[in-house]
């Protein structure tokens, strides 16, 4: 098994398509530890056990996957273009500042619409620490940049900020008015 192959499927399943190993959904995103590895298993995709997924889950470097207390169930914790889950979020007032890492293609288009939208997802995702936003923005292997953000300007003006349990911030959308600026990989 690619573990990193089956980390890619278990987040293709759990953030946009759990239908395609027949999971049972609920509306934060919640499935069967159990059938989310039959599933995987029967696909004729990947083999998968429960030690392995707890070991992907482990080390995820961005925390995507939660475990319920008792490992009966997980989830993603945010990124669903699923429209009927409702991310569990913890809403408060966010830092001075966010970040969101982008590409320099989608930052132009960014400036052009005026508003970094959520695209089909439920949120922008920001972070609150800029090395964090780099492995968002580094992903797509097009020219990376990270944003940032005036978060509290943003909060003052009436915008509403949640937080995963990764630590991941999300609201609707971003105006162009509230980047302030954009960081190089030295200004981390």
């Amino acid at each position: 098994m690619a573990k990193k192959n089956v980390s890619v499927y278990i987040s293709y399943l759990l953030r946009h398509n759990p239908d395609d190993a027949g999971l049972k959904m609920d509306e934060h995103g919640w499935v069967s530890a159990e059938e989310l590895i039959k599933g995987i298993n029967n696909s004729g995709k990947y083999t998968l056990d429960f030690a392995q997924l707890e070991e992907i889950v482990k080390q995820d470097d961005k925390g995507r996957y939660r475990f319920s207390d008792d490992h009966t169930k997980i989830k993603a914790c945010q990124g669903h273009s699923i429209p009927w889950v409702v991310p569990e979020l913890e809403y408060l007032a966010p830092p001075k500042f966010l970040y969101h890492g982008t590409t320099t293609v989608a930052y132009d288009k960014i400036m052009k619409s005026g508003a970094i939208s959520r695209m089909s997802r439920h949120a922008v995702h920001m972070q609150a620490e800029p090395d964090k936003a780099w492995q968002s923005a580094t992903r797509w292997h097009l020219t990376p940049v990270v944003l940032k953000i005036d978060a509290d300007k943003m909060y003052r003006d009436g915008y509403v900020f949640g937080k995963t349990e990764n630590n991941v911030w999300c609201t609707e959308s971003v105006p162009t008015e509230y980047i302030v600026g954009q960081l190089t990989e030295t200004e981390e």
